[in-house]
Protein backbone atom coordinates (compact mmCIF):
# COMPACT_ATOMS: atom_id res chain seq x y z
CA UNK A 1 0.00 0.00 0.00
CA UNK A 2 1.26 3.45 -0.68
CA UNK A 3 -0.18 6.63 0.40
CA UNK A 4 0.22 10.68 0.81
CA UNK A 5 0.11 12.02 3.83
CA UNK A 6 0.51 15.83 5.76
CA UNK A 7 1.50 16.04 9.36
CA UNK A 8 1.51 19.20 11.65
CA UNK A 9 4.19 19.39 14.29
CA UNK A 10 3.40 20.12 17.74
CA UNK A 11 5.99 20.80 19.50
CA UNK A 12 9.88 21.42 18.86
CA UNK A 13 10.65 18.00 20.50
CA UNK A 14 7.89 17.17 17.33
CA UNK A 15 10.27 18.83 15.02
CA UNK A 16 13.08 17.08 15.78
CA UNK A 17 11.42 13.79 15.86
CA UNK A 18 10.33 14.39 11.71
CA UNK A 19 13.65 15.93 10.90
CA UNK A 20 14.76 12.14 12.52
CA UNK A 21 12.48 10.26 10.43
CA UNK A 22 13.90 12.52 7.27
CA UNK A 23 17.46 11.54 7.82
CA UNK A 24 16.70 8.14 8.44
CA UNK A 25 14.68 8.04 5.59
CA UNK A 26 17.42 9.19 3.52
CA UNK A 27 20.48 7.36 5.11
CA UNK A 28 18.22 4.19 4.72
CA UNK A 29 17.37 4.25 1.00
CA UNK A 30 17.41 1.18 -0.55
CA UNK A 31 17.38 -1.02 2.80
CA UNK A 32 14.89 -3.02 4.18
CA UNK A 33 13.22 -1.18 7.45
CA UNK A 34 10.43 -0.18 9.04
CA UNK A 35 9.83 2.97 11.09
CA UNK A 36 8.83 1.87 14.52
CA UNK A 37 8.04 3.08 17.94
CA UNK A 38 5.65 6.12 18.25
CA UNK A 39 6.09 7.17 15.02
CA UNK A 40 4.76 4.42 13.68
CA UNK A 41 1.73 4.51 15.41
CA UNK A 42 1.80 8.73 14.88
CA UNK A 43 1.72 8.32 11.46
CA UNK A 44 -0.75 5.54 11.34
CA UNK A 45 -3.39 7.55 12.33
CA UNK A 46 -2.87 9.72 8.96
CA UNK A 47 -3.34 6.81 7.38
CA UNK A 48 -6.75 5.43 9.38
CA UNK A 49 -8.18 8.32 10.95
CA UNK A 50 -10.03 8.29 14.53
CA UNK A 51 -10.94 10.82 16.55
CA UNK A 52 -10.63 8.40 19.50
CA UNK A 53 -6.68 7.89 18.91
CA UNK A 54 -4.42 10.27 21.04
CA UNK A 55 -2.14 12.46 19.50
CA UNK A 56 1.23 12.77 20.88
CA UNK A 57 4.80 14.35 19.83
CA UNK A 58 7.57 11.79 19.27
CA UNK A 59 10.95 13.19 19.55
CA UNK A 60 13.10 10.60 18.03
CA UNK A 61 12.83 7.85 15.42
CA UNK A 62 12.91 4.61 15.52
CA UNK A 63 14.00 1.93 12.77
CA UNK A 64 13.71 -1.53 12.88
CA UNK A 65 15.92 -3.49 10.71
CA UNK A 66 17.25 -7.47 10.28
CA UNK A 67 20.27 -8.68 11.54
CA UNK A 68 21.98 -8.70 7.98
CA UNK A 69 21.21 -4.70 7.47
CA UNK A 70 22.91 -4.46 10.98
CA UNK A 71 25.92 -6.73 10.21
CA UNK A 72 26.76 -4.90 7.59
CA UNK A 73 26.67 -1.33 8.95
CA UNK A 74 25.46 0.20 5.98
CA UNK A 75 23.10 2.60 7.52
CA UNK A 76 25.40 3.21 10.73
CA UNK A 77 28.00 4.85 8.01
CA UNK A 78 25.18 6.51 5.93
CA UNK A 79 24.14 8.21 9.63
CA UNK A 80 27.26 9.10 10.36
CA UNK A 81 28.05 10.86 6.87
CA UNK A 82 24.63 12.36 8.23
CA UNK A 83 26.52 14.21 10.77
CA UNK A 84 25.13 11.70 13.58
CA UNK A 85 27.73 10.33 16.27
CA UNK A 86 27.26 7.13 17.80
CA UNK A 87 26.82 6.76 21.31
CA UNK A 88 25.68 3.71 23.43
CA UNK A 89 24.75 0.64 21.40
CA UNK A 90 22.76 1.77 18.54
CA UNK A 91 21.48 5.46 19.66
CA UNK A 92 22.43 8.29 17.09
CA UNK A 93 22.13 11.42 18.17
CA UNK A 94 23.26 15.48 16.19
CA UNK A 95 23.20 18.84 17.64
CA UNK A 96 23.44 19.86 20.81
CA UNK A 97 22.06 19.01 24.84
CA UNK A 98 18.30 20.20 24.26
CA UNK A 99 18.37 20.17 20.75
CA UNK A 100 19.24 16.83 20.22
CA UNK A 101 18.18 14.64 17.17
CA UNK A 102 17.74 11.57 17.79
CA UNK A 103 17.88 8.28 15.78
CA UNK A 104 17.47 4.39 17.08
CA UNK A 105 18.47 1.23 15.11
CA UNK A 106 16.92 -1.89 16.46
CA UNK A 107 16.84 -5.87 15.03
CA UNK A 108 14.57 -8.89 15.82
CA UNK A 109 14.58 -10.08 19.12
CA UNK A 110 15.81 -14.04 19.39
CA UNK A 111 14.61 -16.29 21.73
CA UNK A 112 14.93 -13.84 24.74
CA UNK A 113 17.99 -11.83 24.35
CA UNK A 114 17.42 -8.16 24.33
CA UNK A 115 20.46 -7.25 22.91
CA UNK A 116 22.32 -8.46 19.79
CA UNK A 117 25.86 -8.17 18.82
CA UNK A 118 26.15 -7.55 15.33
CA UNK A 119 28.64 -6.06 12.63
CA UNK A 120 30.86 -5.05 16.45
CA UNK A 121 27.95 -2.74 17.66
CA UNK A 122 25.27 -4.16 20.40
CA UNK A 123 21.51 -3.54 18.87
CA UNK A 124 18.44 -3.53 21.05
CA UNK A 125 16.26 -6.55 20.33
CA UNK A 126 12.27 -5.79 20.22
CA UNK A 127 9.97 -8.55 19.73
CA UNK A 128 7.50 -8.60 16.98
CA UNK A 129 9.69 -6.90 14.86
CA UNK A 130 10.75 -10.10 12.71
CA UNK A 131 6.85 -9.96 11.93
CA UNK A 132 6.72 -6.61 11.10
CA UNK A 133 9.45 -7.14 8.45
CA UNK A 134 8.03 -10.08 6.96
CA UNK A 135 4.75 -8.33 5.74
CA UNK A 136 4.38 -5.75 3.30
CA UNK A 137 4.91 -2.19 5.02
CA UNK A 138 2.69 0.80 4.45
CA UNK A 139 4.97 2.99 2.41
CA UNK A 140 4.39 6.84 3.29
CA UNK A 141 5.18 9.73 1.30
CA UNK A 142 5.32 12.24 4.21
CA UNK A 143 5.46 16.01 4.14
CA UNK A 144 6.04 17.27 7.71
CA UNK A 145 5.18 21.20 8.96
CA UNK A 146 7.30 22.35 11.17
CA UNK A 147 6.30 24.14 14.25
CA UNK A 148 9.47 26.28 13.68
CA UNK A 149 8.43 27.19 9.79
CA UNK A 150 8.98 25.22 6.76
CA UNK A 151 8.81 21.96 5.80
CA UNK A 152 10.14 18.25 5.39
CA UNK A 153 9.29 15.68 2.72
CA UNK A 154 10.30 11.87 2.80
CA UNK A 155 9.40 8.48 2.44
CA UNK A 156 9.13 5.99 4.92
CA UNK A 157 7.52 2.05 5.42
CA UNK A 158 5.58 1.92 8.61
CA UNK A 159 4.13 -1.63 9.66
CA UNK A 160 0.29 -2.03 9.49
CA UNK A 161 -2.49 -1.91 12.40
CA UNK A 162 -2.20 -5.30 13.29
CA UNK A 163 1.43 -6.04 13.56
CA UNK A 164 1.89 -2.31 15.26
CA UNK A 165 -0.27 -4.19 18.14
CA UNK A 166 1.11 -6.97 18.60
CA UNK A 167 4.28 -4.87 19.14
CA UNK A 168 2.75 -2.54 21.30
CA UNK A 169 1.65 -5.41 23.22
CA UNK A 170 4.85 -7.52 23.50
CA UNK A 171 7.12 -4.11 24.14
CA UNK A 172 4.44 -3.71 27.28
CA UNK A 173 4.95 -6.61 28.66
CA UNK A 174 8.47 -6.01 29.68
CA UNK A 175 7.72 -1.75 29.48
CA UNK A 176 4.26 -0.17 30.80
CA UNK A 177 4.60 4.15 30.01
CA UNK A 178 1.66 5.33 29.82
CA UNK A 179 2.57 6.69 26.48
CA UNK A 180 2.66 2.99 25.24
CA UNK A 181 -0.63 2.49 26.64
CA UNK A 182 -2.24 5.58 24.99
CA UNK A 183 -0.61 4.33 21.90
CA UNK A 184 -1.87 0.60 22.44
CA UNK A 185 -5.35 2.14 23.30
CA UNK A 186 -5.17 4.27 19.85
CA UNK A 187 -4.47 1.23 18.02
CA UNK A 188 -7.43 -0.69 19.20
CA UNK A 189 -9.52 2.15 17.94
CA UNK A 190 -8.43 2.53 14.69
CA UNK A 191 -8.55 -1.06 14.34
CA UNK A 192 -12.27 -1.37 15.50
CA UNK A 193 -12.93 1.70 13.26
CA UNK A 194 -11.28 0.56 9.65
CA UNK A 195 -11.44 -3.45 10.67
CA UNK A 196 -13.47 -3.72 7.62
CA UNK A 197 -10.95 -2.46 5.25
CA UNK A 198 -7.96 -4.39 7.25
CA UNK A 199 -6.41 -7.56 6.28
CA UNK A 200 -6.79 -8.37 9.99
CA UNK A 201 -6.82 -12.57 11.06
CA UNK A 202 -5.79 -11.53 15.13
CA UNK A 203 -9.97 -12.07 15.67
CA UNK A 204 -9.74 -16.12 13.79
CA UNK A 205 -8.24 -18.95 16.54
CA UNK A 206 -6.55 -20.42 13.91
CA UNK A 207 -4.02 -17.14 13.49
CA UNK A 208 -3.33 -17.29 17.21
CA UNK A 209 -1.93 -20.94 17.52
CA UNK A 210 1.27 -20.33 17.11
CA UNK A 211 4.05 -17.58 16.44
CA UNK A 212 4.06 -13.83 16.87
CA UNK A 213 0.15 -13.67 16.78
CA UNK A 214 -0.24 -16.09 19.52
CA UNK A 215 2.38 -13.85 21.44
CA UNK A 216 0.65 -11.02 21.05
CA UNK A 217 -2.68 -12.05 21.62
CA UNK A 218 -1.39 -13.66 24.66
CA UNK A 219 -0.19 -10.04 25.64
CA UNK A 220 -3.38 -8.08 25.12
CA UNK A 221 -5.13 -10.61 27.07
CA UNK A 222 -3.03 -10.38 30.16
CA UNK A 223 -3.86 -6.89 29.72
CA UNK A 224 -7.65 -7.71 29.64
CA UNK A 225 -7.18 -9.84 33.19
CA UNK A 226 -5.39 -6.51 34.38
CA UNK A 227 -8.29 -4.40 33.80
CA UNK A 228 -10.31 -6.93 35.37
CA UNK A 229 -8.40 -6.69 38.50
CA UNK A 230 -8.92 -2.87 38.58
CA UNK A 231 -5.30 -2.95 38.24
CA UNK A 232 -5.32 0.28 35.19
CA UNK A 233 -6.06 3.09 35.72
CA UNK A 234 -7.88 5.69 33.45
CA UNK A 235 -5.74 8.66 32.36
CA UNK A 236 -8.01 10.73 29.82
CA UNK A 237 -8.11 11.38 26.99
CA UNK A 238 -6.91 7.51 25.90
CA UNK A 239 -9.68 4.91 25.69
CA UNK A 240 -11.27 3.63 28.98
CA UNK A 241 -10.10 0.43 30.64
CA UNK A 242 -13.15 -0.94 30.01
CA UNK A 243 -13.43 -0.05 26.63
CA UNK A 244 -10.11 -0.88 25.82
CA UNK A 245 -10.76 -4.73 27.54
CA UNK A 246 -13.98 -4.92 25.39
CA UNK A 247 -12.09 -4.00 22.04
CA UNK A 248 -9.28 -6.76 22.65
CA UNK A 249 -12.18 -9.22 23.72
CA UNK A 250 -13.93 -8.25 20.20
CA UNK A 251 -10.96 -8.29 17.85
CA UNK A 252 -8.43 -11.14 18.83
CA UNK A 253 -9.19 -14.37 19.69
CA UNK A 254 -8.34 -16.39 22.82
CA UNK A 255 -5.18 -17.98 22.10
CA UNK A 256 -4.08 -21.57 23.57
CA UNK A 257 -1.95 -21.46 27.20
Amino acid sequence: MQRSITVDSVSQASDRGYQALADLASAAEGLDYRVVGGHMVQLLMYVYPCELAVRRGTSDADAGIDGMTAAGLKLHHQLLARDYRATAGSHYVKGEDGELVEVDLLVPRTLNARTEELGGRTFDAIPGLGLALSQEPIDLSVVARLLAGGELKFSVPIPGIEVALIMKALAMQTRSAPKDLADLCSLLEMAHLHKASLDWKLDKEEAVLKGHRRDGARALHQIVAQVELGAVAHEPPRTPPPRMAALIKRHVAVPPK
